[in-house]
């Protein structure tokens, strides 16, 4: 029978130090009987086949320790990009409140300025307008501001009221002011005027248009509707 050292030797072939030891303890404890130098190479042989059985395990595990270095590599990416996501959509946050608080802001400024250009624009069509108006038709002017009238539907907030009498006979021109007139607002306009005359049937009321501007279709609804208009582009007063 081989001793101890000579099946260590053998084993330290395929395995490793350690286990070429236990191996050799345990195949001298197990098989005393095992005499024969065959019987030795079977059992190495099986030995052997163990030992690529470990080898192809050990390699698994190494393979299998390296993809989950690679997945904890992967999962350290994706944390980093989805901090950087997070990142990115609290500046959008922050941006999207800057760019609210600017509107905000601009539509305050806008509104304001809206506000000035329109008071500004209504005095000067109380001073103006009169001042025409008694050339053109010879109105003596008695007032000149903006009134509220009822209608007969309701209470109408007017821009502009000129009264006075053309040759004696009291008349009331109603004037809506405006920046840029459009045939929509002309429309309204004329609209209230209507009521007012029905309202009111025994006063001669008319209707006049006050801006720095008027498209096409605004000025031909206001020639088609009899009305007057004043704006920098000229001046057109009906007959009185």
């Amino acid at each position: 029978m081989a001793t101890i050292p000579q099946i260590r030797t053998r084993l330290l072939e395929v395995f490793p130090e350690r286990q070429a030891d236990v191996l050799a303890h345990v195949v001298v404890e197990s098989h005393d009987d095992l005499v024969t130098q065959a019987d030795l190479h079977k059992l190495t042989g099986v030995v052997s086949d163990l030992a690529n059985v470990v080898n192809d395990l050990a390699e698994a595990q190494k393979d299998l320790a390296e993809a989950q270095r690679r997945t904890e590599i992967r999962v350290e990416e994706l944390a980093a990009a989805q901090k950087r996501t997070e990142g990115c959509v609290e500046e959008l946050a922050e941006a999207q409140k800057g760019t609210e608080l600017a509107m905000a802001d601009l539509a305050k400024q806008v509104g304001g300025l809206a506000n000035s250009l329109g008071g500004s624009l209504e005095d000067f069509a109380c001073d103006l307008v009169p001042e025409i108006l008694e050339k053109h038709w010879r109105l003596e002017v008695t007032s000149a501001e903006p009134e509220e009238l009822d209608a007969g539907r309701g209470h109408h907030e007017l821009d502009l009221v000129v009264r006075g009498t053309i040759d004696g006979r009291p008349v009331m021109i109603v004037c809506e002011v405006k920046s840029a007139v459009t045939a929509k607002e002309v429309e309204r306009f004329m609209k209230v005027i209507r009521w007012l005359r029905a309202a009111n049937p025994d006063q001669d009321i008319r209707g006049l248009f006050f801006g720095y501007r008027a498209d096409r279709k605004a000025r031909e609804a206001i020639l088609s509707a009899g009305a007057a208009m004043m704006f920098t582009r000229g001046v057109i007063i009906p007959a009185a």
